[in-house]
């Protein structure tokens, strides 16, 4: 349940083992010490995880608001949204988080994972509406898998890969890398701090 958390954060903002092919560089265990590595290990970190997500284009889906009918508006609104305030991880058949801005009091949105389907997460504004999609890939919710989301229009927004509840690697929908999570900070390919997030 607390994975299901820390993915949610993460999208909302974010122990691979793999061989690169820069100057045949072994990556062990993805870590963090990104402040430590040297550009060429970074970018082979960067395009061994880009070949994992991005092995097939990633396109908008046309369907996507048919295809999920029946989730454009959260029957239950009322009940997930007052358990989402209250802290609840989970209510009934759901995994529930909240999601707040800054220190307000109100939640803006929350997000259901159905127990019986782990593989997508879903995400309603304050008046129940169906905004986003997370589509989850791998062994989740055990290190390492990825996630792509989506707006209810069908139009990718972001992909990040999860090494651990710590770190996370965050694309853009073409590929192109935006930045790794350690914790709070998102740091980008110079090691630089990009963004501060509250919760992780």
């Amino acid at each position: 349940m607390k994975k299901f958390k820390y993915l949610l954060a993460v999208l909302f903002l974010t122990q691979l083992l793999a061989f690169a092919n820069y100057n045949d560089i072994y990556i062990a265990d993805i870590q963090y010490d990104w402040i430590d590595k040297s550009m060429v290990e970074k970018e082979a970190i960067i395009s061994e995880i880009r070949d994992i997500i991005f092995e097939d284009e990633v396109t908008k889906i046309n369907d996507l608001k048919s295809q999920f009918k029946d989730r454009l508006k959260d029957k239950d609104h009322m009940d997930h949204y007052y358990a989402a305030s209250a802290g609840y991880e989970e209510y009934g058949d759901y995994n529930i988080s909240a999601f707040y801005y800054g220190k307000q009091k109100h939640i803006y949105m929350y997000a259901l994972q159905e127990k019986k389907d782990l593989s997508k997460a879903y995400y309603y504004d304050a008046l129940g509406k169906l905004r986003y999609i997370d589509f989850i890939y791998g062994e989740y919710p055990e290190y390492p898998y990825y996630s792509i989301q989506y707006r209810i229009s069908g139009k990718p927004i972001s992909a990040i890969y999860f090494v651990s509840k710590d770190t996370q690697y965050l694309f853009e929908p073409d590929g192109t890398f935006k930045g790794v999570w350690y914790k709070h900070n998102l740091y980008d390919e110079h090691s630089k701090v990009i963004l501060t997030r509250t919760a992780y």
